[in-house]
C-alpha cells in the first residue's frame, strides 16, 4: 500500500496548534539537547525531555494564539 496519500499524525496542542508529530519530536529533542547542555550534561534525561516538552508546546499555543487565521 502506498503511503503517498497518507496524512501523517499531527499533535494537537491546548491552544490549538497543529503541528506534525515528528516535527514537534524534533524541536523537543533540540530543546531538551540545549536543557541539558545547561546542566552540563547531568541530571534527569527524562526531566528535561518534559522541561522540553512543556517548553516547545507553550512556544506553539503561543503561535496559535498570535495566527491572523484565528477568527475574533
Amino acid at each position: 500500500m502506498s503511503t503517498e496519500n497518507q496524512e501523517l499524525p499531527h499533535h494537537q496542542s491546548p491552544a490549538g496548534s497543529l503541528v506534525p508529530a515528528e516535527q514537534r519530536h524534533c524541536m523537543i529533542a533540540e530543546a531538551a539537547y540545549f536543557i541539558a547542555e545547561r546542566w552540563d550534561f547531568e541530571g534527569d534525561r527524562e526531566a528535561h525531555w518534559l522541561e522540553a516538552e512543556c517548553e516547545i508546546d507553550r512556544m506553539l499555543g503561543a503561535a496559535a494564539a498570535d495566527s491572523p487565521f484565528l477568527p475574533d
